[in-house]
């Protein structure tokens, strides 16, 4: 990513981070309608813990944008573990529609052209890492 597209990333994210739970609940909502199987995955979940999980886990990814370093290993890590939940390829585009929405639902007219593309690099960044962090799960769990 260049550094205007990690910059419209922070800067839109700060503007809706305070409404980090409406974002959560409206990216799960969004989620399991378009993908109603995806709720049995959280069956079991205390939402209110996971919808803290999932802002926590975004605002390290946006905040860490400009270190790879350290966010590849997180993002990695959490590829394994979704693999390990049975998260499939074809999840990870029902999760970027999902988020991509809350989150423009959140800012509204401040959601451009340009802020929706630098979020859809840092999904896809983000998504390459977990796949193929999931892709060597087995590989490495021997």
């Amino acid at each position: 990513m260049n550094a205007e597209r990690k910059r419209l990333v922070l800067e839109s994210w700060q503007s809706v981070a305070a409404d980090r739970d409406g974002i959560a609940t409206a990216f799960y909502e969004r989620l399991f309608e378009i993908h109603p199987p995806a709720r049995q995955l959280f069956a079991r979940t205390n939402m209110t813990e996971q919808r803290v999980k999932v802002m926590t886990m975004l605002d390290d990814i946006v905040r860490n944008l400009d270190q790879l370093d350290e966010l590849i290993p997180t993002v990695a890590a959490l590829g394994r573990r979704h693999y390990g939940y049975g998260v499939q390829d074809g999840d990870y585009d029902r999760v970027r529609e999902a988020l991509l929405g809350a989150i423009g639902n959140s800012l509204g007219d401040a959601f451009t052209r340009d802020v929706r593309n630098a979020w859809e690099e840092a999904y896809a960044l983000t998504a390459s890492v977990m796949k193929r962090a999931g892709e060597t799960a087995p590989a490495t769990a021997q």
